[in-house]
């Protein structure tokens, strides 16, 4: 199905974009937008499939994976109309987008850039905020509370991980000053 392809690519371009892969990433996502772009034929064709929701979950995988490269180019994200998806799957898609945001920190991290964790903290925080005052019916936007109450957890496991890290580089940095000070005499 049409639908699993677009999925599968989108997961393909984001792990490619975890390993600063960007050329397999955009290969990725230029196949997913096609496939999307044959998809939304089936709104008019066929609406019982389009609106099925196996639809609107390839959307959100494939908003996740769009946003996600925007973030890591310093693009401006687009929004739900320049992509040609459903609204409540674009904010499927920032929900998710939000855990892929706490892997790059992590990624971050691990390199040592610790302002640059804070900086898409940030962003993480700010859509979090963006999409806790969505409240309409599950009916709706299926899915999205769950996505939020999700979303609040991982600003919490992010916030004290980069916290962590931070005061471990610090007393990393006194202990390296004491042995210095120690080796002087």
């Amino acid at each position: 199905m049409l639908t699993r392809e677009v999925s599968r690519r989108c997961r393909t371009a984001i792990f490619a974009l975890h390993r600063e892969d960007y050329a397999a990433a955009e290969h990725e996502l230029l196949k997913a937008k096609e496939l999307l772009g044959e998809i939304y034929k089936l709104k008019t064709e066929c609406p019982q499939i389009y609106f099925s929701g196996a639809v609107s979950s390839a959307q959100a995988e494939y908003i996740e994976a769009v946003l996600l490269y925007s973030i890591l180019q310093g693009a401006e994200p687009l929004s739900f109309e320049e992509l040609r998806v459903d609204p409540y799957a674009y904010l499927a898609g920032l929900g998710d987008f939000i855990g892929e945001l706490r892997r790059y920190v992590l990624d971050l991290l691990r390199k040592g850039l610790i302002n640059e964790a804070w900086n898409v903290f940030n962003v993480m925080e700010e859509l979090y905020v963006e999409l806790s005052k969505f409240s309409y019916p599950e009916a709706l936007t299926p899915g999205l509370r769950h996505k939020v109450d999700v979303a609040r957890a991982l600003l919490e496991n992010t916030r004290n991980d980069i916290m962590f890290f931070e005061r471990s580089q610090e007393l990393i940095e006194k202990i390296e000053q004491s042995r210095r000070a120690l080796e002087y005499f």
